[in-house]
């Protein structure tokens, strides 16, 4: 069995904002993915809203995704994929954080796996047949800054999302780039249609591995 483990924030967790509940189990990506995929898949879904790539968040700590990362990746190995799917709460207007810090606080995440992998013990423990795992980024996908989020995003935001893309294409990374996803009257959590679309998206990349 193969195993897949889903670092993220809130449209991996399956919020809707609208509600101010999480949808449905059988509606949210990643689970329509552990169906698309059968049993010799298992999924492992490890989405918190409000989480960001790195460790700026200084009221609600539990939020940063650095403090955590490493003892959800090690209670959860070995996994043959790491998906990482952070930065869009990093664009937030109130973090201020410019796209290379972004960048650089998504990076962390394979530099800190692949440390734990030069360890001849931990490569042992935490890694399938001593080999690092497939790691995969899903970049902050597209947001309403102009209307229902403007509190929240703006243009500054949008740019500071575009050069992130940007910054990826011309790097080694494997990553997932989506622009025009179906949103909730909120203007950032996926809608129905946008978590199913996530989910073949996905899908598309990880059979191309």
């Amino acid at each position: 069995m193969k195993k897949i483990l889903i670092y993220g924030d809130s449209n991996v967790w399956g919020d809707n904002f609208s509600t101010g509940v999480r949808i449905d189990d059988d509606k949210q990506w990643p689970i329509i993915l552990q169906n698309q995929l059968g049993s010799d898949y298992k999924i492992l879904q490890e989405g918190l809203p409000g989480r960001i790539a790195g460790n700026q968040e200084d009221i609600k700590k539990y939020k940063n995704g650095k403090d955590t990362f490493v003892s959800i990746f090690r209670t959860n190995a070995p996994v043959d994929t790491l998906i990482i799917s952070l930065g869009t709460n990093d664009l937030q207007i109130k973090y201020n954080k410019s796209f290379r810090e972004i960048v650089d606080d998504l990076l962390w995440y394979r530099e800190i796996v692949y440390d734990s992998y030069l360890d001849v013990d931990d490569r042992k423990k935490f890694f399938k047949d001593g080999k690092m795992p497939n790691i995969i980024y899903i970049l902050p996908v597209n947001f309403d800054y102009e209307i229902n989020a403007k509190d929240i995003f703006n243009i500054d935001s949008e740019r500071k999302r575009q050069d992130i893309i940007s910054f990826f294409h011309d790097s080694d990374q494997k990553f997932l780039v989506v622009n025009d996803i179906s949103l909730l009257d909120d203007g950032i959590h996926l809608s129905d249609e946008g978590h199913k679309r996530m989910a073949d998206l996905v899908m598309e990349v990880l059979v191309d591995e």
